[in-house]
C-alpha cells in the first residue's frame, strides 16, 4: 500500500516538475520584456495540459487545477512566476479543485468531488480563537463549480450541471447571504443560460464574465461574454444587486475571443490591471494562459447631478443606459441629486432620466477613450429636468389659426407638442381640457365648431398618450359665446390621480 502511494505521489509530482518547466520556458521570454507594466496587447504566458481550468485568484496568487493537481503560481510586483503544486488549501479537503477568498468575512470556500464524482463545496473559518473549521455548504442539493462573489459578497454565483429548473448542460445560478447563510440557489434565467454550456463566471466592477458555447455569437465554441450587475443605488464601495440576469448579454472583444477557439476561463486581478484567461488557439490548437492589460474590459465612470430648473437637486431619478432601446444598466441619484454609471468603454449610450412630474431627459454618450486611455469625452453629465407645474391652470391660444379650422394648425401643434411629451412621460396624471372659441358673433355657431375640434383634441391625445392617463375634454363655450373676436383658447389643468 504505501509503495502504490509513493508511486502515486512521485506521478504527481513529476508531472507538477515537468508543467513548471514547460511554464518556466514560455514565461521566460515574457518576463524580459516586462518591466513595470504588462503589455496592452494579450500575450501567451504558458502551454498547459489538455485537462486545465478553475483559474482563480487568492491574495494575488493565481490557481488553477491541472491533472488532478490544484496549482499555485505566486506573484511578485507584477509577474507571476511559475506554477508549483498547492500545499495549503489541499490540507483543508480532499481532492480540492479550485479555491477562492470571501471578499467580506475572508473565509475560504473550496470545491472538491464527493465519492459519486458530484462536485461539493466547503467554506473554511477561522473563529476568534484562531482555530480553523471546514464546513459543508449544502446549496439546496446543487453540484457547485467555480463560484465567485459579488463585490459586496452578498451574491455567490457559479455553475451547476443541475437538470431541475436547468435549462440544459452547464447553467449559472446565485444564492444571496441571508441570515448566516446562503439561500436556495436561483437560476439566472434564459437570458445568460441556454441549451448548452455556461461556466466558470467570473465578476469584474459590476460585470458577470462567463464563458458559453450556446450563445448565438459563440458558434458552437466556448466563448467569453459579459453582462451587467444591475443596482439601482451605491452605498459606499458597495452595490446593491438587483434584477440579476435580466440584462443583456455582450461577447467580449476580439483581444480576449480568438474566432474558431476555445476560451476556456478568466479571471480579472484588479490591484494589478490584469485578466487571465485560458483558451485553446494558435498553433497546433493548444492550451494555453494568456494575460492582458485590462483595458479591453476596463470601464468608464460617468457621473453628474440632477437639478430641476430652480436649482433644486432631485433625489430619485432613474438614470438608465440603454443601447438599441434595450436597458443595459440603471441607478438612482441619492439626496444631493448624484449618480454614478459604470459603462464599457468604446460603446455608445442613450442616458435617461426619469422621475415623476417631469420630462424625461435624454444623452447621447460615447464611451471612447483616446491612446492614453482617458475619456474623449466628458465624465461628468449634470442634467436639468424641466416639469409643467401641477393643479395650476395652462393657456394655449390659437391652435386652430384665424379661420373656421377644425385641424390643428402648425404653429398650434408646435405648443401642443411640449404637452403631449409631458404625459407620455408621465402616464399617471389626469387631465382637464376646456376649450372655448367665437369666431363668429353667432353662439350656435362657436358651440358647434368648439365642438369639432374638441374631437380633433380627443382623437390626437387618445392616440399619443398612455391609455393610463384620464382625460376630461369639455366645451368653453357658454350659451352667449358671441364675441366675434376670433380667440380660440384652450385651458389644461393637470392632476395626479
Amino acid at each position: 500500500m504505501r509503495s502504490r502511494e509513493y508511486i502515486q505521489v512521485m506521478s504527481k509530482l513529476t508531472f507538477c516538475v515537468s508543467l513548471f518547466i514547460i511554464f518556466l520556458f514560455s514565461f521566460s521570454n515574457t518576463v524580459a520584456a516586462q518591466v513595470s507594466a504588462f503589455p496592452a496587447t494579450n500575450q501567451r504566458m504558458a502551454v498547459l495540459p489538455d485537462e486545465v481550468g478553475n483559474l482563480s485568484l487568492v491574495d494575488g496568487d493565481l490557481y488553477c487545477y491541472a491533472s488532478g493537481v490544484l496549482l499555485k503560481s505566486h506573484r511578485i510586483g507584477e509577474q507571476m512566476l511559475g506554477f508549483w503544486p498547492d500545499t495549503t488549501f489541499v490540507r483543508l479537503a480532499d481532492g480540492v479543485n479550485y479555491v477562492v477568498r470571501h471578499p467580506s468575512t475572508g473565509d475560504i470556500y473550496l470545491t472538491y468531488l464527493d465519492k459519486k464524482g458530484r462536485s461539493r463545496l466547503v467554506r473554511y473559518h477561522v473563529d476568534e480563537k484562531g482555530r480553523g473549521k471546514v464546513k459543508k455548504e449544502k446549496m439546496g442539493g446543487l453540484e457547485v463549480e467555480h463560484p465567485v462573489f459579488t463585490v459586496d459578497g452578498r451574491m455567490m454565483i457559479f455553475s451547476s450541471l443541475e437538470r431541475r429548473g436547468g435549462h440544459g448542460g452547464y447553467d449559472l445560478w446565485f444564492s444571496m447571504f441571508e441570515e448566516g447563510k446562503w439561500s436556495r440557489p436561483v437560476n439566472l434565467g434564459n437570458r445568460v443560460n441556454t441549451d448548452f454550456d455556461e461556466t466558470c463566471p467570473s465578476i469584474y466592477r459590476d460585470c458577470l464574465l462567463f464563458t458559453s458555447n450556446g450563445q448565438s455569437e459563440s458558434d458552437g465554441y466556448r466563448t467569453l461574454f459579459s453582462t451587467r450587475l444591475v443596482s439601482d443605488r451605491r452605498m459606499g464601495d458597495t452595490s446593491n444587486v438587483l434584477q440579476i440576469g435580466r440584462c443583456r448579454v455582450q461577447i467580449l472583444p476580439e483581444e480576449l475571443n480568438s474566432p474558431d477557439a476555445d476560451d476556456y476561463d478568466m479571471v480579472v486581478d484588479t490591484a494589478v490591471g490584469c485578466a487571465y484567461w485560458i483558451s485553446e488557439r494558435g498553433s497546433g490548437d493548444t492550451i494555453s494562459l494568456f494575460y492582458s492589460a485590462s483595458g479591453s474590459l476596463d470601464g468608464v465612470q460617468l457621473w453628474g447631478q440632477v437639478m430641476d430648473n430652480l436649482d433644486n437637486r432631485l433625489s430619485g431619478v432613474r438614470v438608465a443606459a440603454l443601447q438599441g432601446g434595450e436597458q443595459i444598466c440603471n441607478t438612482t441619484t441619492d439626496d444631493d441629486g448624484m449618480y454614478y454609471l459604470y459603462l464599457l468603454a468604446n460603446q455608445y449610450y442613450e442616458l435617461s432620466f426619469q422621475k415623476d412630474d417631469f420630462f424625461v431627459e435624454y444623452e447621447q454618450v460615447n464611451t471612447a477613450k483616446d491612446d492614453s486611455e482617458y475619456l474623449i469625452g466628458d465624465a461628468r453629465r449634470d442634467v436639468t429636468m424641466d416639469k409643467l407645474p401641477l393643479d395650476q391652470r395652462l393657456y394655449f391660444s390659437d391652435l386652430f389659426g384665424p379661420d373656421a379650422d377644425v385641424e390643428l394648425s402648425d404653429y398650434g401643434m408646435e405648443q401642443i407638442e411640449p404637452l403631449l411629451r409631458f404625459l407620455l412621460d408621465n402616464p399617471h396624471l389626469s387631465v382637464d381640457m376646456t376649450l372655448q372659441c367665437d369666431l363668429l358673433e353667432d353662439a350656435s355657431f362657436n358651440r358647434l365648431l368648439t365642438d369639432q375640434r374638441l374631437l380633433t383634441l380627443q382623437n390626437l391625445f387618445y392616440r399619443m398618450v398612455p391609455s393610463s392617463v384620464e382625460f376630461s375634454f369639455s366645451n368653453g363655450c357658454p350659451t352667449g359665446c358671441d364675441g366675434g373676436t376670433g380667440m380660440s383658447r384652450l385651458t389644461v389643468v393637470i392632476s395626479r390621480f
